[in-house]
């Protein structure tokens, strides 16, 4: 179900060293527009997305938002994202969705947390290095 709303978008190896800047280069392999990516960075300063284990999930949902999108990062240092439990994070998914898919957005959201809750994703994950490996462990673990 996850795989579905990813299209292609992964980037194995994020170039970018902090939060926001991570945020918005994940984002620009998305097609919404760009007044998306500010809601993104205010939600994410009221609302700090690490869900800890080394994840995050900023997130937006609004109208402005053109379809349900899901972009996996990877990064090399250790970011900041006011995890639950304190850990930096390497893993960053950004979801975006439109206010009329309110139900799919949390199923999603729920999926990718119980995701990031499983060892083996954890400890597969930062290996990655195609967005064929990445949909098959989805679909391994996604069950």
């Amino acid at each position: 179900m996850i795989e579905n709303y990813i299209k292609g978008k992964f980037k194995s190896s994020i170039k970018a060293k902090e939060k926001r800047q991570a945020i918005k280069e994940l984002f620009e392999t998305t097609d919404q527009p760009p007044p998306v990516l500010n809601k993104v960075y205010a939600r994410e300063r009221l609302f700090p997305t690490g869900i800890g284990h080394g994840v995050a999930i900023p997130r937006y949902i609004g109208e402005e938002v053109k379809e349900i999108t899901l972009v996996l990062g990877l990064s090399k240092v250790d970011m900041e994202f006011g995890a639950l439990d304190h850990k930096p994070v390497k893993i960053i998914w950004l979801l975006l969705s439109p206010d009329h898919d309110k139900e799919k957005y949390t199923e999603i959201l729920i999926r990718l947390i119980r995701l990031a809750n499983t060892e083996e994703f954890k400890s597969q994950v930062p290996n990655l290095t195609s967005y064929e490996d990445l949909i098959e462990l989805i679909r391994d673990l996604d069950k």
